[in-house]
């Protein structure tokens, strides 16, 4: 179909959600930006706060977005000039919370240790509890996930990138 038209409701809502208000406020307030969008995956890069000599100003995160949004989207790290996970030496750094969610070990790197991540709320009966405002719940939007992402990469407790 042109024009990115879909006849899969996932693709449709996703779209949507894509270019409507809370994701284009995002852009509009320097947070963050849609790369690319090859469905169901989209790379969008989250802007990171000014931090030690050499650090990026941004990190790509790859979503895939297949069974949005009843199902949360997973994200991961990503390179879009080698169109490969990002090594982890390039992953941010911090000093308590960011190197808790940016965790390499945690499913190979294949997700964020977040609780609005698909891959990581499973196995984790007791996040809708814990973490009522961060799960991912019928109503979401990827903004969603993206504002956790983007408070992390702003935050003090971020200190720039991993690499020696």
């Amino acid at each position: 179909m042109a024009d990115g038209a879909t006849n899969l409701p996932d693709e449709r809502q996703a779209r949507a959600d894509l270019n409507g208000g809370a994701f284009v406020l995002g852009v509009l307030l320097n947070r963050w930006l849609l790369v690319s969008l090859d469905w169901p995956f989209a790379c969008i890069e989250i802007r990171a706060a000014s931090s030690n000599y050499g650090a990026p100003s941004g990190y790509v995160m790859r979503f895939d977005l297949s069974g949005y949004p009843q199902q949360a989207p997973t994200a991961r790290l990503w390179d879009v000039t080698t169109n490969a996970p990002l090594p982890v030496d390039r992953w941010p750094a911090g000093t308590t919370r960011v190197p808790k969610v940016f965790r390499g070990d945690w499913h190979g790197g294949a997700c964020l240790y977040l609780p609005c991540d698909r891959i990581s709320a499973q196995g984790h009966p007791d996040w809708p509890n814990l973490y009522t405002s961060e799960i991912w719940k019928p109503g979401c939007t990827i903004s969603h996930y993206l504002n956790q992402v983007s408070e992390l990469l702003t935050s003090s407790d971020y200190t720039g990138w991993r690499h020696a």
